[in-house]
C-alpha cells in the first residue's frame, strides 16, 4: 500500500455526517524495530504516551544486529531493562569470534578476531557501569516490546501508516488494519519515522541522503537445521565461509542459521535467484554436511548501503535509526546508532510534550545526531574494509578507523558555533558541555551507583565537595518549574568511592556540572555559587530546553 503525505486530513463523519471525535496521542512512532520500540520505551520511561504501528504482525524474525554496545546497555540500564536484555541471551555471551573459514564444520578455519576479544567480556570498566550484550535482534525485539507495554505504551502491530498530514499544530494520520483493511485516524503531537531504510516516510518528505551509496546486494536466506555438537566447540558470532558451494556471512541462533549471500544485478542476477531447493544446498555448503536436513524459513534480498539523511526532521516528524542512516553491518554499528537517536529523541519529545521545554529543543536533534551518524557511518565503511577486505565503490572516501572505545563514549554534541571536536577520549574527557558524563563510581544512601545511573529519572545536578549552594539552588530551580532536577554534593551526599571525581569531571570543589537525561553534560562552572545561583541556573535551563 503506498504511503500519502497529504495538506490535511478531514475529520471522519458519522452516519449523520456529524464530525467523529479522534483519538489523539503525543508520539506516533511509525515502526516497531529497534530504533521504534526503543522509541516508545524512552518515551514511557519518561512518562510520556506513545502510539506505535507496524506493518508487520510481529517482532522481527531475522538475527540481523548480532550484538549491543555498552554505550547502548547504559541507556537499556537507565530504561529499566539491562537485567533483561542480558537474560534474553545467555547461550551467546561466549560467542563473540569473527570466524574464517572453509565451512563452520571444517578444521580450516582461523579467527578475524579471536572469542572475546571484545564483546560481552570486553573491559570497559574504566568509562563505563556497562558492558556489551550479545544477542540477536530477533531475541531482543520481544524484550523490548514486552517492557514498553507493561510501562503503558500503545503498540499495534498488523497497523499501517497509509496518509499523513505534517501540519504547524500536530500530526494527523490515517492508519489501516491489515488484517481487516479498517482505516482509522489519530492526531499526534509528534510523529516518529522508525520505518527503515527505504522509509516511506522520508521519501514523502523529500528527504535526499548523502555518502557512498549502495555497496552491495545481499540475499538474506533463513533456514532452520539442528547442527547439534558439529561445530566442534567453535563459539562466534560472525562467520565469514569460502568454499566452491558458498561465499558469504554465516550466523547461527540456536536451530537457525542465517545465510548471507551476495548477488550482482549489473551483471543480470537477480533476488529471486534462491528458491527453496538453491537455499537447502548453501546451507548445506556453509556447514559443510552435505545431508544436512534443511527447513528454508524466509529469504529476504537487501542492498548493504551508506547514507545518511540530508536532515533528520521536518516539521514535526523526525527520523531515527535506519530511516535516518543506513550503515554497512561490520561492527554492528548501525542498530545500536538508532537506538542512540531514539534515546536523544525521546526525552526531548517528552519534555516538549509535558510543557518542560520550548519546541526550540526538538531542533537540537538534528544538529546534534547528524553528525555523529556520519562518522559512525564512517567507521563502519572503515570497519567491513578492515575485517572483510570488500572493496568499496569508486569516489568512496578513505576513512580511518577510530578507536572503538573513543568512538562508543568520546562521540560529543558540541553546540553550534562552538567548536571542539566530535569525538573525545572518555578516558581522559574534557568534562565540557557536549560530552558523555564521566562514569565515576559513588555511594549514596548505601547504595553504590555510577554517575552515570543518575540520570535516569531526568535532569541532575553535580556538585563538587564544597559546591553545595548550586545543589540547593537547583532544588528551588526545579520546584519553581516543576521539573525532573535532582542535586548531589559528590564527597557530601554521594561518596566518591575511588576518588575520581576531581580528575575526571574537571571541574572544581565549588564548581557543579549539569546533565541532561540522555548522559549528556549541558553545563559546567568551576566557580563557587554565589547569590545569583537560583537565576543563574533558572538561565541554563532556559537556554538547555529551549524556552529562551
Amino acid at each position: 500500500m503506498q504511503l500519502e503525505m497529504v495538506s490535511s486530513i478531514e475529520p471522519s463523519a458519522d452516519a449523520r455526517g456529524w464530525p467523529m471525535s479522534v483519538p489523539t496521542t503525543p508520539v506516533l512512532v511509525v515502526g516497531g524495530s529497534l530504533s521504534g520500540l526503543c522509541t516508545a520505551l524512552f518515551l514511557s520511561r519518561h512518562g510520556v504516551d506513545v502510539t506505535l504501528v507496524e506493518r508487520h504482525p510481529g517482532t522481527s524474525i531475522h538475527p540481523r544486529t548480532p550484538g549491543y554496545n555498552a554505550r547502548t546497555l547504559e541507556l537499556f540500564r537507565a530504561a529499566g531493562v539491562e537485567d533483561a536484555v542480558r537474560a534474553a541471551g545467555p547461550w551467546a555471551l561466549d560467542g563473540t569470534g569473527l570466524l574464517w573459514a572453509e565451512s563452520l564444520t571444517s578444521p580450516n578455519h582461523r579467527w578475524l578476531q579471536p572469542p572475546n576479544a571484545r564483546g560481552a567480556h570486553a573491559d570497559y570498566s574504566d568509562v563505563s557501569p556497562a558492558n556489551d550484550a550479545i544477542l540477536s535482534q530477533d531475541v531482543l525485539e520481544p524484550v523490548l516490546r514486552e517492557h514498553a507495554e507493561a510501562l503503558g505504551a500503545d503498540l499495534r502491530f498488523g497497523t499501517e501508516l497509509v496518509a499523513f498530514a505534517n501540519e504547524p499544530d500536530g500530526v494527523t494520520a490515517v492508519l489501516a488494519d491489515r488484517a481487516t483493511g479498517a482505516r482509522t485516524e489519530i492526531e499526534a503531537g509528534h510523529l516518529v519515522a522508525a520505518d527503515g531504510a527505504d522509509s516511506p516516510i522520508r521519501h514523502r518528505l523529500k528527504i535526499d541522503r548523502h555518502g557512498p551509496g549502495v555497496l552491495e546486494y545481499v540475499a538474506a536466506i533463513m533456514v532452520r537445521a539442528d547442527l547439534g555438537d558439529t561445530l566442534r566447540g567453535k563459539r562466534f558470532v560472525i562467520g565469514q565461509v569460502r568454499n566452491p558451494g558458498f561465499s558469504g556471512m554465516v550466523r547461527v541462533v540456536g536451530d537457525r542459521i542465517s545465510l548471507h549471500v551476495r548477488y550482482r544485478p549489473q551483471e543480470g542476477d537477480a533476488a529471486d535467484l534462491f528458491p527453496a531447493a538453491r537455499c537447502v544446498e548453501l546451507a548445506r555448503a556453509a556447514t559443510g554436511i552435505p545431508g544436512l536436513d534443511v527447513e528454508v524459513l524466509d529469504v529476504t534480498p537487501w542492498e548493504t548501503t551508506a547514507a545518511v539523511a540530508d536532515r533528520f526532521s521536518d516539521g514535526r516528524v523526525f527520523l531515527v535509526g535506519d530511516a535516518a542512516h543506513v550503515m554497512p553491518p561490520a561492527g554492528a554499528y548501525g542498530g545500536n546508532t538508532g537506538i542512540h537517536d531514539a534515546a536523544n529523541l525521546a526525552w526531548k519529545l517528552a519534555y516538549v510534550s509535558r510543557g518542560w521545554a520550548g519546541p526550540a529543543l526538538l531542533d537540537t536533534y538534528d544538529t546534534e545526531r547528524r553528525p555523529i551518524a556520519e562518522i559512525t557511518m564512517n567507521q563502519a565503511v572503515a570497519t567491513r574494509t578492515a575485517w572483510f577486505g570488500r572493496a568499496n565503490p569508486a569516489g568512496t572516501p578513505e576513512a580511518e578507523l577510530l578507536d572503538e572505545v573513543s568512538l562508543l563514549f568520546g562521540y560529543r554534541y558540541p553546540r553550534p558555533g562552538t567548536g571542539g571536536p566530535l569525538v573525545e577520549d572518555p578516558r581522559r574527557p574534557g568534562g565540557g558541555p557536549g560530552s558523555r558524563v564521566p562514569h565515576v563510581w559513588l555511594e549514596i544512601d548505601g547504595e553504590r551507583l555510577s554517575t552515570v545511573d543518575l540520570w535516569a529519572r531526568g535532569m541532575v545536578l553535580l556538585a563538587g565537595s564544597e559546591g553545595g549552594d548550586w545543589v540547593r539552588a537547583a532544588d528551588a530551580v526545579a520546584r519553581d518549574r516543576g521539573l525532573p532536577l535532582t542535586g548531589h554534593v559528590i564527597g557530601g551526599d554521594a561518596t566518591d568511592l575511588e576518588g575520581r571525581w576531581p580528575e575526571m569531571s574537571s571541574t572544581s570543589p565549588e564548581g557543579a556540572m549539569l546533565v541532561r537525561p540522555d548522559g549528556f553534560i549541558a553545563w559546567r562552572t568551576a566557580d563557587r555559587a554565589g547569590p545569583d545561583a537560583r537565576s543563574v541556573l533558572a538561565g541554563v535551563l532556559a537556554r538547555t530546553l529551549g524556552a529562551q
